[in-house]
């Protein structure tokens, strides 16, 4: 087996306590409550523009999130939107490119290319399993940074490393080594790459 990482990346979780609101940059504890769980593109933006730039911070979640709101990065029922991360990155430095309707070979390619990206998956890679009223996962729903790949002697994909951000602590996981399979069931085929403009 061969493990590829294009570069180290910080995890953020998109969880938010009632110590740390306002050091997040949020108005009020209900306010920073109420983003928590659909924090995940921009938590995992941070990840991306923190990995390219270690010495720089990008901000804090509750100061990003507002950004990316007046931005209109996000579309209320809808979430955070690919193209919207994307020109937000541009305005770290970083070019970020929205694909659509794509295989997990074209993230491997990105991956090759020392190109991190942000995938849309199932919440927790579930995609295909049945929720607790019988009802089959689908793919996507959920943003999370893919930033390496293992394969085999072969050339075979068989996991990516990605970083999960969530609000529930036991699933806010770095380093998440997802196999190949449990990422095909899982990932809709959008993903965003970002590579130095």
């Amino acid at each position: 087996m061969r493990k590829v990482v294009a570069f180290p990346i910080p995890f953020y979780t998109q969880g938010v306590k009632e110590d740390i609101w306002e050091a997040e940059g949020f108005t009020d504890f209900e306010d920073a409550k109420s983003w928590e769980q659909r924090g995940c593109g921009i938590a995992s933006l941070r990840m991306i523009v923190d990995g390219f730039y270690p010495s720089q911070t990008c901000g804090c979640q509750g100061v990003m999130i507002y950004r990316g709101v007046a931005a209109e990065a996000y579309k209320p029922g809808v979430g955070w939107i690919h193209q919207g991360l994307a020109d937000m990155a541009a305005t770290y430095g970083i070019r970020g490119v929205a694909y659509r309707e794509k295989a997990i070979a074209d993230v491997v390619g990105a991956l090759r290319k020392d190109c991190p990206c942000i995938l849309s998956v199932t919440p927790r890679y579930e995609g295909g399993k049945p929720d607790a009223d019988g009802n089959i996962r689908p793919k996507g729903g959920h943003l999370v940074v893919a930033y390496g790949f293992e394969e085999n002697e072969k050339g075979e994909v068989e996991a990516i490393l990605t970083h999960h951000p969530s609000c529930f602590d036991e699933y806010s996981k770095a380093a998440w080594w997802v196999t190949a399979a449990d990422m095909e069931v899982s990932f809709s085929g959008n993903f965003i790459m970002f590579e130095r403009a």
